[in-house]
């Protein structure tokens, strides 16, 4: 270790220790020909395994910190490699680190948590602004020093590193303070960027203002009015959800986004708005008072509709701060949005993202839901809320019966009443004129989906009455053949934008194939067809799984396993038939 008083090449005479970590000591030195104090920063390689592999990365953070010069970043002013230590002399920041500012205070006022929110976001776009790119990856508030003049540095760049912009490129090492560090940081689930370092921010303001860190058990990110009501609706609890979303194109996309928002919180707050809201409703109702009393009611209910439409967005606001196991109290916020307006498409389609969002449909808990949802009238109207919703956007209506369609029919368990009641759904959606005459190719390969599923989710809630009849069935196994071959030819796995869906769909194929495979044989079906389609099924199986990232092989590692027990089922009950045509 260095010694108090000693010198260090020639230069920096060594004054006290003023901090020490797991490898390293630093400690206050003082050039006294430039009568100038800097931090010496000590790595021994008598204390540190593998020093070569350390001091690599040393190289690699001081070579990036000798390129950068900005206000809120310290300077490298030299380094010194001895015999027996690693020497990094950099400026000497006075003060205190955020980390020890909450240990000592506890949670911060807005206004301070704002002030350091902007400063850090200002110093993470000059970093992301360099080419190329530096993305810094651990912003936490132990990494952050408060100066006596109340503004911050941002210290230990250990874990940056230079953006690769390359597709298909992930990062493989798992850095950065669990907590407080994006999903992407934990290897397979994408390269770390820009939005990496946001979502870091966000947390870290969280940790700032609610006093509570997302580093210790259960490592969740609550919404600021759990903590506090009085942040119900704020912009400021508006702008740390949008950081620390879990997908990252859901975040700011760049710092210059999220600035814009900080430097403009107070005007995000829902309080200002619906003040703003009722001020201006108020200018309206008099000036048109005064000219037209008609004129005035209109006024009046556009400024009605704009606070009802402030309303319903928290809430949707809140539903989506909600964690996985929050699932009730999710709920929950989604009807309160549609008691607001259930006309509005948004409140059906967060509800059903985040049933969709597992590759799972539960109907002992996931059903209820989406009928009250649809079922439930809103006070002061005979109309139930789909009709509502129907009569607003027609389209739109058929949006979601279609997805509910889709749930019960390709992500349940595959019951034959969960498949038949999917066909009331699906016939719902193709009642409306709008989607069946679309000429949107999405909404056209839709309907076209649905028309196929309701035909067989009809056939199978009729066919123990149809075998009991004696004229012939509008549709049978032929058809029924026909659609599953269909099926399988116009499926790709991102087709209906969740990757979840095209992979069940070959499931649901095979699974059918496999319960009907000898009325299929008596309709004139050969065995060898059967076995060509399975054989197409399982070749796109295997080459979408080649192509899903590691997260993605995580999240439909049932499914797939699935769709191939349902494959070899149906394969061993062809071999029954003896591999000949019928």
């Amino acid at each position: 270790m260095l010694q108090i008083g000693s010198l260090v090449d020639n230069k920096y005479k060594i004054l006290s220790e003023v901090g020490h970590g797991g490898m390293s000591v630093v400690y206050l030195a003082i050039n006294e020909r430039a009568n100038k104090t800097w931090a010496v920063k000590e790595i021994r390689k008598d204390g540190v395994c593998d020093f070569e592999a350390v001091k690599q990365g040393l190289v690699v953070e001081t070579d990036m910190l000798k390129k950068l010069n900005h206000s809120h970043l310290p300077s490298i002013i030299d380094v010194i490699d001895t015999e027996d230590s690693f020497l990094i002399v950099m400026d000497y920041i006075e003060g205190k680190s955020l980390q020890s500012v909450l240990k000592h205070g506890g949670a911060q006022s807005t206004d301070l948590v704002i002030e350091w929110g902007k400063q850090l976001c200002d110093v993470l776009g000059y970093l992301h602004s360099r080419e190329p790119a530096i993305i810094y990856r651990d912003m936490k508030p132990a990494n952050v020093m408060l100066k006596p003049d109340g503004n911050i540095t941002l210290i230990d760049f250990g874990t940056a590193r230079e953006f690769k912009n390359r597709s298909m490129v992930e990062d493989t090492t798992c850095l950065g303070t669990r907590g407080y560090a994006a999903p992407e940081q934990f290897g397979g689930r994408g390269q770390t960027d820009a939005r990496t370092d946001i979502y870091c921010l966000g947390a870290t303001l969280y940790h700032l203002i609610t006093g509570h860190s997302p580093a210790e058990p259960p490592y969740e990110i609550k919404p600021l009015s759990y903590w506090d009501p009085a942040f119900a609706g704020s912009g400021l609890e508006m702008i740390i959800n949008k950081c620390c979303q879990q997908d990252p194109e859901a975040r700011y996309q760049n710092c210059a986004e999220l600035m814009y928002d900080l430097e403009h919180v107070s005007d995000m707050d829902y309080s200002t708005q619906r003040s703003r809201r009722m001020k201006w409703t108020a200018f309206v109702a008099s000036v048109v008072l005064c000219a037209v009393g008609v004129t005035g009611m209109i006024g009046f209910q556009l400024a009605k509709n704009s606070a009802e439409s402030a309303t319903y967005d928290a809430y949707l606001d809140q539903a989506q701060m909600t964690s996985v196991d929050e699932f009730s109290q999710f709920v929950g916020h989604v009807q309160s949005a549609l008691e607001v307006d259930p006309s509005r498409y948004e409140a059906y389609d967060v509800l059903l993202q985040r049933i969709e969002s597992d590759g799972r449909y539960d109907e002992q808990t996931e059903w209820d839901p989406i009928k009250q949802c649809l079922q439930n009238r809103p006070e002061g109207q005979s109309d139930s809320n789909e009709n509502l919703l129907r009569q607003a956007d027609p389209l739109q209506y058929a949006d979601i019966q279609f997805r509910i369609g889709r749930l019960m029919f390709l992500l349940s368990s595959g019951e034959d009443n969960q498949l038949s009641q999917a066909a009331k759904y699906f016939d719902r959606a193709l009642g409306v004129d709008a989607m069946v005459q679309s000429t949107d190719p999405e909404t056209q390969s839709k309907a076209k989906l649905a028309q196929a599923l309701s035909a067989i989710g009809d056939y199978i809630a009729n066919r123990s009455k149809q075998e009991s009849l004696f004229d012939e069935p509008d549709y049978d196994y032929k058809d029924l053949w026909n659609d599953l071959k269909q099926l399988q030819a116009d499926n790709r796995i991102d087709s209906m934008g969740l990757k979840s869906y095209g992979i069940a769909l070959y499931s649901r194929v095979a699974s059918l194939l496999g319960g009907d495979y000898d009325n299929f044989s008596k309709s004139g079906i050969s065995v060898a067809e059967m076995e060509e389609l399975l054989t197409k099924i399982e070749t796109e199986i295997n080459t979408a799984e080649a192509g899903l990232t590691e997260t993605e092989q995580g999240r439909y590692a049932s499914l797939i396993q699935d769709a191939r027990t349902n494959i070899s089922s149906a394969r061993m009950k062809l071999s029954a038939l003896g591999g000949g045509a019928a």
